[in-house]
C-alpha cells in the first residue's frame, strides 16, 4: 500500500473481524473514523519473532533458481524485508435500504481527506461493484481464471485477447434490445450466453450473420433482482492440468 509509484492512487477494501484482518483495524470501535496510520510490514520470521507487533507475509526473498532462466523469480515482493506502510484508513457504515441491514467497512487509500471527504469514500466504495462484477465476467464467463499456456508472455497475450473479447461481447449487448412485457423483475441479457453465441460466430463471416446473431442473443435474459444476495463460497483454487493436449 505505501505509494512508490507516482501519480497512482488506490482504494483497497480490508477485512475487519475475520482471522486475516489486522490487528488494529480488527480494534476499531464500531463508529466511523478517517485516520492516518502506519504499519510494520516484514517477510522475516526472524524480525516476525523478534518483533511480534509487525505484520508478516507470506512472500520470501526475491532470488532465483539456477535450472531456470533469470526471468522466472520464485517471489514477486519488490521491497525489503521490512518496510513500514504509511495510509489513510477509512472505516464507514454501509446501509441496505432493501434489507434495512447494516455493516462496517474499511478502506485503505491515498487519497487526500480534503479533496475526498468521508461521504465521497463512501460514494467510492458503491462505484466498486461495476467493477468487481465486471472482472467476474471476465473470469469465469470467458474463463480468464485458466490459461492455457505456462510462460508469462504467452499468458499475457491471453489476458489481452480475453478484454479484448470482453470489449467486443459488451459491444454486441448494447445493441440488443428485450422486448417489453408485464414483468416482476427488469430483464438484462446473460452475459455467459451471450459470450458463447460470439465465439461461435466469430469463427465464421460476420457479414450477413450479424442481425441473427444478435436475435440468437436476445433470446437468452434473466432477472434482475436487487438487493438479493449470497454468502461468497471460499474455496481453493488450484491449476488447470493441460492433459487435454494429449487426447
Amino acid at each position: 500500500m505505501e505509494n512508490r509509484l507516482p501519480d497512482c492512487n488506490y482504494v483497497v477494501r480490508l477485512r475487519t473481524k475475520d482471522k486475516g484482518a489486522i490487528r488494529e483495524i480488527s480494534a476499531f470501535p464500531d463508529q466511523e473514523c478517517d485516520l492516518e496510520m502506519t504499519f510494520n510490514i516484514t517477510n522475516s520470521a526472524k524480525q516476525k519473532k523478534l518483533h511480534p507487533e509487525y505484520h508478516k507475509i507470506n512472500a520470501p526473498n526475491r532470488r532465483y533458481k539456477d535450472k531456470y532462466s533469470p526471468k522466472y523469480r520464485t517471489a514477486h515482493w519488490d521491497f525489503e524485508s521490512f518496510c513500514p506502510v504509511h495510509c489513510r484508513i477509512v472505516k464507514l457504515k454501509i446501509s441496505d435500504p432493501l434489507s434495512g441491514k447494516t455493516k462496517w467497512e474499511v478502506l485503505a487509500t491515498n487519497l487526500s481527506p480534503s479533496d475526498f471527504p468521508l461521504s465521497e469514500m463512501r460514494n467510492l466504495y458503491h462505484l466498486r461493484w461495476d467493477i468487481e462484477s465486471s472482472f467476474r465476467k471476465l473470469k469465469y464467463d470467458l474463463g480468464a481464471v485458466c490459461f492455457h499456456s505456462k510462460k508469462p508472455a504467452f499468458q499475457e497475450i491471453e489476458l489481452y485477447s480475453q478484454l479484448i473479447m470482453f470489449n467486443v461481447v459488451n459491444r454486441i449487448i448494447s445493441l440488443c434490445r428485450i422486448a417489453d412485457a408485464h414483468r416482476k423483475w427488469p430483464h438484462e441479457i446473460d452475459f455467459k450466453e451471450a459470450a458463447n453465441i460470439v465465439h461461435r460466430y466469430y469463427r465464421t463471416p460476420m457479414i450477413g450473420n450479424s442481425k441473427q446473431m444478435i436475435e440468437e442473443i436476445e433470446a437468452y435474459h434473466h432477472p434482475v433482482r436487487k438487493g438479493r444476495k449470497y454468502p461468497r463460497p471460499l474455496r481453493f483454487q488450484g491449476s488447470v492440468s493441460l492433459n487435454y493436449r494429449i487426447l
